[in-house]
């Protein structure tokens, strides 16, 4: 149960304004999450450690309507990150890094907003990455949603026989010159009652460059996390342009929801070298009883330098069972398995130190509390 404390001089103002509460709607939500890891090699030796996020990452956010008449609706959503284990803030230590957007949404339009959110891939592609209970190597299509378009406008299409389209344009705001740091993203999806099924593209454009540092994409795409933002050759050159065009969805069978993602990313660099990942997840999640579901996933990376001539490869196996204490409360044992091979030198589990060879696993107990 929400409490409330509110001061008397409050009070003339709520009751003035308790006709316009009455058509409006403002929503305290977020999770928290945190657990231990056992990691088989960072570096070399062994550790064990408590992390944030093991489960799904910590978030507190504010949302919230009001009834413009006539179907129509203006919305806000901020949400801010955080470490659980030491009260941090994430996303380089913004208040409200994850999500911070107002606009305007009608029955018959379809939505829009502007301000910092998710590109198209992310709400597409991501569901299905989140389902495997793993993260592609490096993150490099995004699926995790490490990397967020400000500056943005985005619309949403009202959907027609299961169907709908987003598209997205972060503005560069560089002087001059309108491509650099800029986003572009589009994305359309279909949703039955058992399958569902998407295709994402995006787009950027010079990423946190310094003729531009606060365009649509800044320095979330500096993190040490993005294994590949910057060119194997000379670490000092950066991206000039990647793009991520993937596909994928679920089906389901009875008690087993079966997941599969298809994504193409390329990566010019700075000084003309180019890196392709193409990445493939299959996945599927069982609902053995209505409090325990169990998950596997296999993830295969391959990579293809163009000016080094290496083909860099990746193959991964996540397993989950999760289990609800209630309908907001539950627990989770997550092991990941990660094998480099080709060209690869390390295995590098997403959100770990690399290996000091080719292969790392990661063993993580978690609770997760959603509010």
């Amino acid at each position: 149960m929400k409490q409330w404390m509110i001061g008397t001089m409050a009070i003339p103002a709520l009751l003035a304004g308790a006709q316009a509460q009455a058509q409006s709607k403002v929503e305290i939500y977020g999770l928290i999450s945190g657990g231990i890891g056992y990691l088989s090699n960072q570096g070399g030796p062994h550790n064990l450690e408590a992390l944030s996020g093991t489960n799904q990452n910590p978030r507190i956010g504010f949302r919230g309507q009001e009834d413009l008449g006539g179907g129509n609706k203006a919305i806000f959503n901020l949400e801010n990150g955080f470490n659980m284990m030491t009260g941090a803030a994430s996303q380089n230590g913004r208040l409200f890094g994850r999500l911070s957007y107002v606009g305007l949404s009608s029955n018959s339009m379809g939505t829009l907003t502007l301000g910092r959110q998710y590109e198209a891939v992310k709400d597409y592609l991501g569901p299905v990455v989140i389902a495997s209970n793993g993260v592609h190597i490096g993150d490099n299509d995004n699926g995790y949603n490490n990397l967020r378009a400000q500056n943005s406008v985005k619309y949403i299409s009202p959907t027609f026989n299961n169907f709908n389209v987003t598209a997205l344009y972060g503005f560069g705001e560089a002087a001059g010159d309108a491509s650099i740091n800029r986003v572009m993203s589009i994305g359309s999806g279909y949703k039955g009652e058992r399958f569902k099924w998407a295709v994402a593209y995006t787009q950027m454009d010079t990423p946190n460059s310094a003729k531009s540092p606060d365009g649509a994409m800044s320095n979330d795409y500096a993190s040490s996390l993005l294994l590949f933002n910057k060119s194997a050759v000379n670490s000092a050159f950066g991206v000039q342009k990647q793009r991520i065009l993937g596909t994928g969805g679920f089906y389901t069978v009875g008690d087993t929801d079966f997941g599969m993602m298809y994504s193409n990313v390329k990566y010019d660099y700075l000084d003309n070298t180019k890196l392709t990942l193409q990445n493939l997840d299959l996945n599927l999640v069982h609902h053995m009883t209505p409090a325990l579901n169990l998950g596997a996933s296999y993830f295969y990376t391959v990579g293809k330098y163009d000016t080094i001539n290496t083909n860099p490869k990746w193959h991964q196996v996540n397993f989950q069972a999760d289990y609800f204490l209630s309908k907001r409360t539950d627990v989770a044992i997550t092991y990941s398995y990660q094998i480099a091979a080709g060209d690869a030198k390390n295995a590098t589990i997403f959100g770990f130190p690399s290996s000091s060879d080719k292969h790392q696993g990661v063993l993580m107990l978690g609770m997760r509390h959603v509010f």
